[in-house]
């Protein structure tokens, strides 16, 4: 759960940083996949982080929980960056903060019953 706290507050550091000051790098030259991938972590270290501290180890609940909580993440972010110099709010973005966030759902998934076999 620690690590879902830690990934949230870099991707908000990195997302609420006024354009101008955000290094061009070409690694965001891929900026949709960069929002997937950064939300794809996100929802996946939230629902393994609300699963490993459950005692009744219900999957679906912390899915839910750990998606939903991704996907308004990432619209809260789309919003506020409305406010922040040469930065905006961007339909594309969010979808592709949620994108990620359900993929992450996909690879928790995986890897929980890849693992129980």
């Amino acid at each position: 759960m620690t690590g879902a706290i830690l990934w949230a507050l870099l991707i908000l550091v990195l997302t609420l940083t006024p354009g101008k000051s955000v290094p061009n790098l070409s690694i965001f030259d891929y900026d949709k996949l960069g929002h997937a991938g950064i939300f794809l972590i996100q929802s996946y270290l939230l629902i393994t982080g609300l699963y490993l501290k459950s005692k009744t180890r219900s999957k679906e609940k912390y899915i839910l929980i750990g998606s939903v909580s991704a996907v308004l993440y990432g619209f809260m972010i789309e919003y506020a960056q409305e406010f922040i110099p040469d930065r905006g709010m961007e339909a594309y973005d969010a979808v592709a903060n949620i994108a990620g966030a359900l993929c992450g759902v996909g690879l928790f998934y995986l890897q929980n019953n890849l693992w129980r076999r």
